[in-house]
């Protein structure tokens, strides 16, 4: 997602907060990070707006040069103080003619004076933190539904945005960017929100942009193969993402939630620090929540009997898949730390009925059957087609494509999978950023033994697939979910599987 339309959603989410607040000392916002011997002057200064973009910048705005993969905010430090930056805040020496503020981390600083600025709202709240590769998105959704079925307002903030009530707003990042995720904790108090479900990517974590968020559970759904083109070891990606656990206000014990199933669970629970954490699972010996006596519909739908509570209670999940059955349980063990009624948690877990991009299905008057799934990885990927090949009764028909500027080594993982459990693949763009489309499916086809459909341009690709189904299969269009945009160099063009889906059937008068 490109800056500009960032500051747009940026100053959107200001406008939707109002006055608070009307400004902040700029010592006050940066005691915990700048030198004593800068107090006098940065007491004289007044914040009325935090700003890492120059876009976003007004008289008033404390500026933080962030530097990024391709963009350095040091380069738009002078453009900040010409739309009237009061101060700036760096990491590195650059003439601008107002105050600098030299600290070792600015990612860290905005973390630090976002938090400050809006008066800590995490602190007035219940957040329960999500991270793992997969299933985070689902498991915040199950989150949300138990703690209202429990008489609490609960909002999301995640990969789909923040979602409050009907109100949704999208941020382009599976977690934002501190200083939008302390504006959306201080709008979501302010709408009198209670308990926040959060999702933690490993970038955030490490990019300190949760660094002050005070977590009361922090849930850890699985580790597979994502990112490694950042992280570069498995290691270093459980590393990060176990940083969750130090942000939690219980830092002696009963505050992680771990999967006993996951093959990292044993790593995890040393890294949580946590002497007692709480567990959930299938097949593990001992867990604190466990799902017994499970049974399958013909749609792939389970029900089980929830235990942890005094009594078992038989609970039917409307989401299909084995994975939503271990999203379910990582929600319910949330619950369980904070002892809710296993009569609320059934509910809640009963009563989601659809996430939108994950496994969204779109029934054809054709008699074929679209889902619209957010897989990206190879596990993610493996478990929606394993379903599929459990429900389908015709083909199974997949699409995808592999992001481009990310982890070269799972694309050639992916397709294997792909063909494993497919009838028909068909290659094509998702967000191929600055690389050539058509150089990635080259690349996921080195892993495949037959020949894929290969057709860069996504919607064509997408109205290629539809147009091969037949009564009875099942056409997957995978890697995307919910996203509303390609991105391909550094633009972010408006693109959606499923307004793509839905013009086909439009056109053919379905």
């Amino acid at each position: 997602m490109k800056a500009r339309e960032r500051d747009n959603q940026a100053h959107q989410l200001r406008q939707a907060i109002g006055p608070l607040p009307e400004s902040a000392c700029a010592w006050t916002l940066l005691e915990a990070v700048a030198k004593p011997e800068l107090r006098h002057t940065l007491e004289k200064i007044t914040v009325r707006r935090l700003a890492y973009h120059s876009g976003g910048v007004a008289p008033g705005t404390l500026f933080f040069c962030l530097a990024g993969e391709k963009v350095d905010g040091h380069d738009y430090a002078r453009e900040a103080v010409g739309r009237g930056a009061a101060a700036v805040v760096a990491a590195r020496p650059v003439a601008v003619g107002v105050p600098l503020i030299l600290v070792p981390d600015t990612r860290y600083a905005l973390s630090s004076a976002s938090a400050c600025f809006y008066r800590f709202p995490a602190a007035k709240m219940k957040l329960i933190g999500v991270t793992g590769t997969n299933g985070k998105t689902t498991t915040t959704y199950f989150v949300r539904s138990i703690y209202q079925e429990s008489g609490c307002r609960a909002a999301i903030l995640g990969s789909n945005g923040l979602l409050l009530d009907g109100l949704q707003r999208s941020f382009g990042l599976t977690t934002p960017q501190s200083l939008e995720v302390q504006e959306s904790l201080a709008f979501m108090h302010q709408q009198g929100v209670s308990v926040v479900a959060m999702e933690a990517s490993s970038h955030a974590l490490v990019q300190h942009r949760l660094t002050h968020c005070a977590f009361d559970s922090a849930i850890f759904t699985n580790l597979t193969r994502e990112h490694l083109d950042y992280h570069h070891t498995m290691q270093a990606y459980l590393e990060a993402k176990a940083r969750l656990f130090s942000l939690t206000k219980n830092k002696f014990g009963r505050s992680a939630v771990l999967n006993a199933d996951d093959s990292y669970y044993e790593k995890l629970a040393v890294l949580s620090g946590d002497p007692a954490p709480v567990t959930y699972g299938i097949r593990a010996g001992r867990v604190t929540v466990r799902a017994d006596n499970l049974t399958v519909s013909a749609e792939g739908r389970h029900s089980f009997n929830l235990l942890g509570w005094e009594k078992p209670i038989r609970v039917s999940l409307q989401l299909p898949g084995l994975f939503n059955v271990y999203n379910a349980l990582a929600a319910a063990a949330a619950a369980w730390l904070d002892r809710l009624p296993p009569e609320a948690v059934a509910r809640g877990l009963q009563g989601l009925a659809g996430v939108p991009g994950r496994f969204e299905e779109i029934k054809t008057v054709s008699g074929y059957t679209v889902i619209i799934d957010y897989a990206h990885t190879p596990d993610g990927l493996e478990q929606v087609l394993k379903l599929l090949r459990f429900k389908a009764r015709g083909r199974v028909i997949t699409l995808f494509g592999c992001p481009g500027e990310r982890d070269r080594g799972k694309r050639p993982l992916m397709g294997r999978i792909a063909e494993r459990y497919s009838d028909r693949v068909i290659l094509t763009a998702d967000n191929p950023a600055g690389e050539d489309a058509a150089a990635i499916s080259a690349e996921i086809r080195q892993g495949m033994r037959s020949k894929p459909d290969l057709i860069p341009d996504r919607r064509n690709a997408v109205f290629h697939a539809l147009a091969q189904a037949a009564p009875g299969d099942l056409v997957l269009l995978a890697g995307k979910g919910a996203e509303g945009y390609q991105l391909v160099g550094d633009k972010a063009e408006p693109y959606n599987d499923r307004q793509t889906v839905e013009e086909y059937l439009a056109l053919r008068s379905e």
